[in-house]
């Protein structure tokens, strides 16, 4: 048996303190770093598109088969990868390829996502073109 340390009254109400004051400021700064607030940066080379995923490694960009490459990474809208078995549907998202001209990455849209790169596409031809 082994033998208990010593309780004092005093120290109790000034440790419950303490941990109040870290767990009051640890949901500070988790508020503060929420994922909503956080902005994601894609690459330019990203295309906007119409993506459904197949049987891996198939899936649909705007309506035509591709395939996912062997390292395809795809993102959800809260940037957490996900397993393309568990996607289902079509989604609106940016698409990168990759040097062989598989699908590389995956970026699934949120609706302000999806504005802001239907707004850089619509600016894109017009960039290329000297305008």
């Amino acid at each position: 048996m082994q033998p208990t340390p010593p309780t004092s009254p005093v120290r109790r109400p000034a440790r419950r303190a303490a941990l109040r004051a870290v767990l009051a400021a640890a949901g500070v700064a988790w508020a503060a770093a929420s994922p909503a607030q956080v902005v994601r940066a894609f690459p330019e080379a990203a295309k906007l598109g119409r993506f459904e995923m197949r049987i891996f490694p198939e899936a649909a960009l705007d309506g035509q088969a591709v395939r996912l490459g062997a390292g395809a990474r795809i993102y959800d809208a809260r940037n957490m990868i996900v397993m393309p078995a568990s996607l289902s549907g079509v989604f609106d998202a940016l698409v990168e390829r990759d040097p062989s001209g598989q699908i590389g990455r995956v970026w699934l849209l949120t609706p302000a996502e999806l504005e802001a790169a239907q707004a850089r596409q619509r600016e894109r031809p017009a960039a290329a073109s000297g305008r």
